[in-house]
């Protein structure tokens, strides 16, 4: 367990320092002159230029003892902390609604598996899983605008002003990880349901429900394996996501100061992601060492 926690955190500080990496690349453009009204742009990089953005980051560390401050002289620590808590209304409440539900209609979908509704359960969730969140986001707002057209009461569709601002980009984020968690429930209920004991347990006159929650109980480290993959994928679709409903949330800002070369704020930000996945990691080994046998720990 120990030894797992620590490989955990050098996993952290390696993607780390690897994004710190990436985000001192030069990027600055150079624009000259080359003849009548002829100009040319080029993006030079050399060793040189790129360990003095390593050192000049260094340097801002050693004189500020910190992030610093933004251009409006607001902490940089305080501004992430405000970003964060409105990404925050997104990222936990779909992490656990899909970890959730996603099991339950997994379950759903494997108990009327012969049936033809189950048949078409698997189909719409075969067709829905394989479109992009970010096409799934634009038609569930087309949806609502023309919604509204027809009558539906008028509700604010971007921005973060309003306090259900976060629902719609939590559902779109939300739709593709339940999915997910639904195909790996049925699946695993399905490996779980050929085992000698289930047969056993149906012998002794349990009743399907008890039969199906102990199979359910049995696929429980398959499921709770796949909250690292759920947790990744939310962080990873947050942004674009965030940029699409105009949510001014932590992802929101932490492409803007990409792609505004801001690398001390957009290393704040990236921060508490890297946070947020590490507890993600380090709760699944936990989940891990108290539901495995002590027998299949020792192996």
């Amino acid at each position: 367990m120990l030894w797992t926690l620590c490989r955990n955190l050098l996993v952290f500080v390696l993607v780390l320092i690897g994004f710190i990496l990436i985000l001192l690349l030069p990027r600055e453009m150079e624009v000259s002159l080359s003849g009548p009204l002829q100009f040319e742009a080029d993006h030079p990089f050399t060793l040189e230029i790129y360990l003095d953005n390593i050192a000049g980051i260094i340097s801002h560390f050693q004189t500020e003892m910190g992030f610093g401050t933004t251009l409006a002289g607001t902490p940089i620590v305080n501004e992430v902390h405000r970003y964060l808590v409105r990404s925050l209304k997104i990222i936990i409440p779909t992490f656990f609604l899909v970890m959730l539900l996603g099991p339950m209609i997994g379950v759903v979908q494997f108990y009327y598996r012969e049936h033809k509704r189950g048949k078409v359960m698997s189909f719409f969730t075969w067709v829905i899983g394989s479109i992009p969140d970010f096409f799934l986001f634009i038609a569930i707002q087309y949806l609502l605008i023309k919604m509204i057209r027809a009558g539906l009461p008028h509700f604010s569709l971007f921005g973060n002003d309003e306090w259900y601002s976060f629902i719609i980009p939590l559902i779109s984020l939300m739709i593709f990880p339940l999915l997910h968690m639904v195909k790996v429930t049925s699946v695993a209920m399905e490996n779980e349901s050929i085992q000698e004991h289930v047969r056993t347990d149906f012998s002794k006159g349990l009743t399907l429900f008890m039969v199906l929650r102990h199979m359910l109980k049995n696929c429980g480290l398959s499921i709770v394996h796949q909250s690292q993959f759920v947790m990744l994928y939310i962080l990873s679709s947050l942004p674009i996501i965030e940029l699409l409903s105009n949510y001014n949330g932590a992802g929101y800002q932490l492409l803007e100061s990409v792609l505004n070369n801001e690398p001390i704020r957009a290393l704040a930000l990236v921060i508490p992601f890297l946070l947020l996945m590490f507890c993600v990691m380090s709760g699944l080994q936990a989940a891990r060492f108290l539901l495995l046998p002590r027998e299949v720990k020792r192996q």
